[in-house]
């Protein structure tokens, strides 16, 4: 086990044998999971957009001005997926 310090501004940095163990970059999206006085540092899984109709639709067809997008379905994808 590795023990980490928060910095002042309520940073952590990841040593970096464990950056490389999990190969994770700069600026690149992490899920954080709390569990008891825990936490666990994942990489956040793909979501493959052949799944979602809507999600397809957008990437195929990006100029639709079709598509209703709200705030249900921003909040569903900003869980679902992210970004590198």
């Amino acid at each position: 086990m590795t023990l980490i310090r928060v910095d002042q501004k309520m940073r952590v940095r990841l040593p970096k044998h464990v950056r490389e163990k999990l190969g994770i970059r700069g600026r690149e999206p992490l899920d954080i999971e709390v569990s008891g006085d825990r936490a666990y540092i994942s990489k956040p899984k793909k979501v493959d957009i052949s799944a979602d109709p809507v999600i397809r639709d957008m990437v195929e067809r990006p100029m639709r001005s079709e598509i209703k997008v709200t705030s249900k379905l921003l909040n569903r994808w900003k869980d679902e997926m992210w970004m590198p």
